[in-house]
């Protein structure tokens, strides 16, 4: 069957689909939220922080894809902390997006924010300027996502 026959005949066939009607009531699309949630319009500050942040982990990730990792001057141990950095930046990027949904929200955003510029900021600055007096804050970084996370069990 030509491509043609086979359009002529999906048109043929769709006057035969019945059209659902529309039921009263609450719209299918509206989102169900758990009863815990205090979702609300200022909740949009977390989602666009997390956005940016977001942007940032990408870009960033790339400057190392394409500079740090094909800079013969890099060592291993500053690719490796800049791939730790990375990772853990845009992992916890998705975090900060579903802090939303936690119990207390501006609590579990701010936690991982503050981990995220602790932990994967001083990766990033020894990765880049060899510098490393600014790696002692990477553990408290890391205390601060898993605080993070265990504030979603609040």
């Amino acid at each position: 069957m030509s491509f043609m026959a086979q359009i002529n005949t999906l048109l043929n066939y769709l006057p035969e689909v019945p059209i659902p009607k529309k039921r009263a009531g609450p719209s299918v699309s509206a989102a169900v939220l758990p009863h815990h949630s205090t979702y609300s319009a200022d909740m949009s500050t977390i989602i666009r922080v997390a956005g940016l942040s977001g942007a940032v982990a990408v870009a960033i990730g790339a400057y190392g894809a394409h500079v740090i990792r094909d800079d013969e001057k890099v060592d291993y141990r500053r690719k490796k902390a800049f791939e730790v950095g990375s990772r853990y930046h845009l992992i916890h990027t998705l975090a900060l997006l579903a802090s939303p949904r936690a119990k207390y929200p501006w609590l579990t955003s701010a936690v991982f924010l503050t981990g995220i510029v602790m932990f994967c900021g001083p990766c990033y600055h020894y990765s880049i300027t060899a510098q490393e007096n600014t790696r002692r804050f990477t553990p408290i970084g890391g205390v601060l996502f898993i605080i993070g996370w265990l504030t979603f069990i609040l």
